[in-house]
C-alpha cells in the first residue's frame, strides 16, 4: 500500500514531467522571437525569451533604436524580406525554409528582387 508520501511525491514528479514537456525546447512554454529591418540596411533578430516584449526590445537594441519594422512571433521561425524599392514582408511559419518564403513572397506583392534580409527561430 502506498503511503501518503509516496503519492505526494509521485504527484509533484507528474507535474514536473508535464510542465517541462509543455514548454518549449527554450525551457518556456513561450519561447518568443522577433526579426526587425529597416529600408537603411539596418537589422535584427532575438529568440527564445521568455516574453514578447523581451524579444521586441532585444530586436530594437540590436538595431540601435534603426529598425523601422518589427515582427515577434512564438515556438516558431520568422523571417522578413526587403526589396532595393523600399518593399518589404514578413512571415512566420514551422521552419525557416517556409518563412522565408513567404515573407518573399508578401513583399513581391509590393516590389521586385525582394530578399531576406533576416530570419530566426524561436522553439
Amino acid at each position: 500500500m502506498l503511503s501518503l508520501k509516496d503519492l505526494a511525491a509521485g504527484t509533484i514528479l507528474s507535474l514536473i514531467t508535464a510542465s517541462t514537456a509543455m514548454a518549449g525546447s527554450c525551457g518556456y512554454e513561450y519561447c518568443w522571437g522577433a526579426v526587425g529591418s529597416a529600408a537603411n540596411g539596418a537589422y535584427g533578430w532575438a529568440h527564445s525569451y521568455p516574453s514578447e516584449q523581451q524579444a521586441y526590445s532585444a530586436v530594437q537594441q540590436s538595431c540601435k533604436g534603426q529598425c523601422t519594422e518589427i515582427k515577434t512571433f512564438y515556438n516558431t521561425c520568422g523571417a522578413m524580406a526587403r526589396s532595393p524599392s523600399g518593399a518589404w514582408g514578413w512571415a512566420w511559419d514551422n521552419t525557416r525554409e517556409r518563412a522565408e518564403n513567404s515573407a518573399i513572397g508578401y513583399c513581391l506583392q509590393h516590389g521586385n528582387d525582394c530578399r531576406v534580409v533576416v530570419w530566426s527561430c524561436s522553439k
